[in-house]
């Protein structure tokens, strides 16, 4: 009887004690440490409960009882001594109260007891970490490596540096982690991409920091690609596009490994615009020689940036049209140069106005063996274009709508339905065409996206079912003309919208698709005449942006007046903060006006 009435006491008592340990950890997550420290005191009269010690240590110490944590930390350690995490809190508690000296001579008796395993280094210093102590952690990390080179912690310690505020020796402990790590490329890169841009904001002294640091490295180690490829790609996130590219050149001709960088390079310099680089880059691949993979590709990028580059239409146009024939009979007429040939086809329609040679190279382009289905279908769509270009418009919506049909969920065929969009646009059709625009305003395209905004944009603000729509049908007709190429009757169009709808909502719009055909025949005054007409009568207009930025280009890269393109850059810059264009207008700025010279 005596026995069972024992167990009853027994299991209610550990009933009780475990309810008493469940309460108090939780006022110990909710951070009631005061009412958790009563309950941990009560536990821990009788015996000393390992499993409640590290929230009875850490309550003691968040609310300032570093005496009775002390004592606490004192008694485990005692009873265990093998355990050198009550030794690191017997000297967290005596650091935090100021006593610096008993610390210190703790922490010397802790480092002889070091075995160097790595959970108990990792214990310890991830104990000194989460109270602010990263000398401390530090130390230990350090003292660890000496006595066990087996382990070593550069990421650990890497963090730690900063948070002590020690970037430079954060930056090299992650360079030496990738030194004896190369295949943690990534972690690296991701480290650095958020150093460099701290909170979303570019940090000029972290580029500087960061550039030394792989200097310094590449140095040390010129046959490691990967410090040469993170170095490139800083020079690609700085803009410093020429470094980057003279980098990754520099580097294929040690290895003889590069060329893809290269390739992927010279593309990314085609999206940003900066053609003369990418020619460079497509250059270097070509000369490698025809035994390369990617030839036929650098040779297609080289000619489209060639073409997008052109400064005088009547000799350029000649010689890269003699440069596509020379390519195409150097590799052939096959599938794996048909983007190739579409793309001179394309040229011989929009720059040499020669649609009859542009169709029958489209036409023998459609009919080649094993053919890819979406080479094909982006053929189809050129054919398509060349037709709009000559006034078939029913040949060409017969082509559009093959191509939306065979790749309805594909952005090919978002492209095709947005140019069926535009011919109903174009015809005047604007309730249908405002239905197609509304679906492809989400696009997985960002470009198809952006382009059926613009344009629904440009119907839902200028077409009003309740007005007169004969501004609107012209204007839509006026597109289709400009378009084609037919400049001069599309100027009257537009003129002819100006004098018998004075005021109308169109008026910038017109200005500003008036400049750019002024552009496309090299006409620079009435090109800048448009633009200022749109910054003078329509600073309040959606396109005052664009024409403040374009004006600000055409001064800063071709006509060389670095302080005309300083103005409109500072316009854009201090009246229009919302701008797409402010950032880059912000970093030209900066440049023309002599900024961050020996940087860049």
């Amino acid at each position: 009887m005596r026995i069972i009435y024992f167990f009853f006491l027994f299991t209610a008592s550990t009933f009780a004690q475990n309810n008493n340990q469940k309460l108090a950890y939780q006022y110990y997550i909710n951070g009631d440490y005061d009412k958790a420290i009563i309950i941990y005191d009560e536990l821990n009269t009788s015996r000393l409960a390992i499993n409640t010690y590290s929230p009875y240590f850490i309550s003691l110490c968040n609310v300032d009882k570093f005496p009775e944590a002390e004592k606490l930390a004192k008694k485990f350690y005692t009873k265990y001594p093998d355990r050198l995490n009550y030794l690191a809190d017997i000297i967290i508690s005596q650091f935090k109260r100021g006593y610096i000296k008993k610390s210190d001579y703790n922490l010397k008796r802790l480092y002889k007891k070091m075995t160097g395993q790595n959970s108990q280094t990792i214990q310890i210093a991830n104990r000194f970490q989460s109270f602010n102590m990263y000398n401390q952690a530090l130390e230990i990390y350090n003292r660890s490596q000496l006595i066990n080179s087996n382990f070593q912690y550069d990421l650990q310690k890497a963090q730690l540096y900063a948070f002590l505020g020690e970037d430079k020796l954060m930056i090299d402990q992650y360079l030496d982690f990738l030194l004896r790590m190369p295949n943690q490329k990534k972690i690296v890169f991701t480290t650095i991409q958020r150093f460099l841009y701290n909170n979303g904001i570019k940090n000029e002294n972290n580029y500087l920091l960061v550039k030394k640091s792989l200097l310094k490295m590449i140095k040390l180690y010129p046959k490691r690609v990967d410090f040469n490829e993170i170095l490139i790609w800083f020079f690609m996130q700085d803009k410093k596009y020429k470094l980057a590219l003279s980098q990754v050149i520099s580097l294929d001709r040690r290895t003889n490994n590069a060329l893809t960088n290269i390739y992927e390079i010279g593309e990314t310099l085609l999206d940003l615009g900066k053609y003369k680089l990418a020619i460079e880059a497509f250059e270097y691949i070509i000369e490698r020689g025809f035994n390369s993979n990617i030839y036929i590709d650098a040779q297609i990028n080289r000619l489209y940036a060639l073409t997008k580059s052109i400064e005088d239409k009547s000799k350029d146009v000649k010689i890269i049209d003699n440069k596509y024939s020379e390519v195409i009979a150097e590799v052939g007429v096959h599938r794996f140069s048909v983007l190739l040939l579409s793309n001179h086809a394309h040229f011989k329609a929009f720059f040499l106005n020669d649609l009859k040679s542009a169709t029958k190279i489209l036409e023998e382009v459609m009919k080649i063996k094993l053919i890819d289905r979406l080479d094909l279908a982006e053929c189809k769509i050129q054919y398509a274009d060349v037709m709009l270009l000559s006034g078939n418009i029913w040949d060409a919506l017969l082509f559009y709508s093959q191509v939306e049909n065979d790749f309805k969920q594909h952005p090919i065929g978002h492209k095709a339905k947005f140019k069926r969009a535009e011919i109903a646009y174009f015809q005047g059709d604007f309730t249908w065409a405002q239905a197609q625009l509304d679906v492809l305003k989400s696009s997985t395209s960002k470009l198809i996206s952006n382009d059926a905004m613009k344009l629904s944009l440009l119907i839902t603000d200028n077409y009003d079912l309740d007005t007169i729509d004969i501004p609107m049908m012209q204007f839509a007709r006026a597109d289709l003309l400009s378009f084609q190429k037919k400049y001069e009757v599309a100027l009257l169009s537009y003129d002819s919208i100006l004098d018998n709808f004075k005021g109308h909502d169109l008026s910038d719009e017109i200005y500003y698709r008036k400049a750019n055909i002024y552009l496309a025949n090299n006409d620079l005054d009435n090109y800048i005449e448009m633009l200022e007409l749109i910054v003078k009568e329509y600073s309040y207009d959606i396109l005052i942006d664009d024409a403040l930025f374009d004006l600000a280009k055409i001064y800063d890269y071709k006509l060389n007046n670095d302080e005309k393109a300083r103005e409109y850059y500072q316009q854009l810059i201090l009246n229009y903060q919302g701008s797409i264009f402010v950032s880059e207008a912000r970093e030209r700025f900066r440049i023309l006006r002599g900024d961050n010279l020996i940087n860049n």
